[in-house]
C-alpha cells in the first residue's frame, strides 16, 4: 500500500509535514497537489456560483478549498525505537522528554475534550469518546481496501476511504496507467507481530476554518508491518504477467487515520486515510516543534 501513497502534503508555513514515500507500487509517484472541485455550470439554469463574478468565484471555490483541506494535526510525532535514538546522552534523554511531552499533550488534549463535551460539569458522562481500542483493526481494514482499490482501479472504494486530497492524488495515478495494464495487490501476511501493529501517536486537535470557525478533528497512527506482493498484468495480450513486474516486500507503514468530530453532538464522521508518515529523528522533530511555535506566533498564521 505505501506506494498508494507517496505524495507530499499540503503545506501551512512549514510546519505540515510530508507524507512519507511509498515504496512498492511500481512508478506511482505523482507529486501532490490540492484541486478544488470545479463549479460546473448546470444546464438551463446557470448555477448560483456560475453567475457570480470571476473574483467571487475564485474566493468561493478557495474558501471552499481551504474548508476541506486536511492538515495533520500539530506534534504528530511517529518515535523512532529506543536503540534508534541519538547515541550522545543529552539528546538522548532530550527524545525521551519530547516523547513523553507529546503523549502528555496528547492525553491531556483529549481529556479535555471529553470534560468540555459533559452535559454538566459534574457527575455526567463526557459524549465525546475516542475510541481508541477500535483503530488498530480500523487501520488494518482501510489499508486493505486501500491498496486492494488502488490496485484495481476502483476510485469509488478511494473516494469513501480517504481524505480528499489522498483521493485527487491517487485518482489522478489511476487514470495516467496504460490502457490494458492493471495491477494485482496481495497482502502475504502481517510480520514483526511482536511488535506491530501498533498506535504510534494519537490525538485530536482542531482546524481553522475560513469563516472563522473551528472543525474538530481526531487523528491516529498505526504503524503496520506487512509482507506485500504486487504485480502488473497486460490485458491486451490475453492478461499475462509482465515480466519482472511482480515485487514482494516487507514493509512497515505509519499509517494516519483521521475523522472529523462533530462540535456539537461530539459524534465522530467514519476515519479515512490521511496517508502516511516516516519514523522522525530527534533533528527532524525539534525542526518540526520549531515550526509549529512559528506558525502559531505568526500572526497571519493565527488568521
Amino acid at each position: 500500500m505505501a506506494d498508494l501513497l507517496r505524495v507530499s502534503r499540503p503545506r501551512l508555513h512549514s510546519s505540515i509535514r510530508s507524507r512519507a514515500q511509498p515504496p512498492i507500487f511500481f512508478g506511482l509517484y505523482r507529486s501532490f497537489s490540492i484541486t478544488a472541485p470545479r463549479p460546473y455550470a448546470s444546464r438551463g439554469r446557470g448555477s448560483r456560483l456560475a453567475r457570480t463574478s470571476p473574483s467571487r468565484a475564485k474566493k468561493d471555490e478557495a474558501m471552499q478549498l481551504q474548508a476541506n483541506m486536511t492538515l495533520l494535526l500539530p506534534n504528530t510525532l511517529v518515535a523512532p525505537p529506543l536503540w534508534r535514538y541519538p547515541r550522545q546522552p543529552s539528546k538522548f534523554a532530550h527524545m525521551l522528554w519530547l516523547h513523553a511531552k507529546a503523549r502528555a499533550q496528547s492525553l491531556w488534549s483529549i481529556f479535555s475534550i471529553k470534560l468540555l463535551s459533559q452535559p454538566t460539569m459534574v457527575f455526567s458522562k463526557p459524549r465525546f469518546k475516542f475510541h481508541k481500542a477500535a483503530a488498530i483493526p480500523t487501520a488494518k481494514a482501510l489499508h486493505v481496501q486501500m491498496s486492494e482499490a488502488m490496485a484495481a482501479g476502483d476510485k469509488e472504494t478511494l473516494r469513501s476511504i480517504c481524505t480528499p486530497e489522498l483521493f485527487q492524488t491517487l485518482a489522478a495515478t489511476i487514470d495516467s496507467r496504460p490502457r490494458g495494464l492493471r495491477a494485482e495487490w496481495e497482502l502475504v501476511r502481517y510480520d514483526q507481530r511482536w511488535r506491530f501493529p501498533r498506535i504510534a501517536d494519537w490525538r485530536i486537535g482542531y482546524h481553522p476554518l475560513p469563516n472563522g470557525g473551528i472543525k474538530m478533528v481526531k487523528q491516529v497512527v498505526v504503524s503496520i508491518s506487512s509482507i506485500q506482493r504486487i504485480a502488473r498484468y497486460d490485458d491486451s495480450k490475453g492478461g499475462v504477467k509482465i515480466a519482472g513486474s511482480e515485487r514482494v516486500r516487507n514493509m512497515v507503514e505509519h499509517l494516519v487515520i483521521q475523522a472529523v468530530v462533530d462540535n456539537a453532538t461530539y459524534e465522530s464522521q467514519p476515519w479515512k486515510i490521511w496517508g502516511t508518515l516516516s519514523e522522525m529523528t530527534y533533528e527532524e522533530y525539534l525542526t518540526d516543534i520549531e515550526n509549529v511555535q512559528a506558525l502559531m506566533s505568526d500572526p497571519v498564521g493565527k488568521t
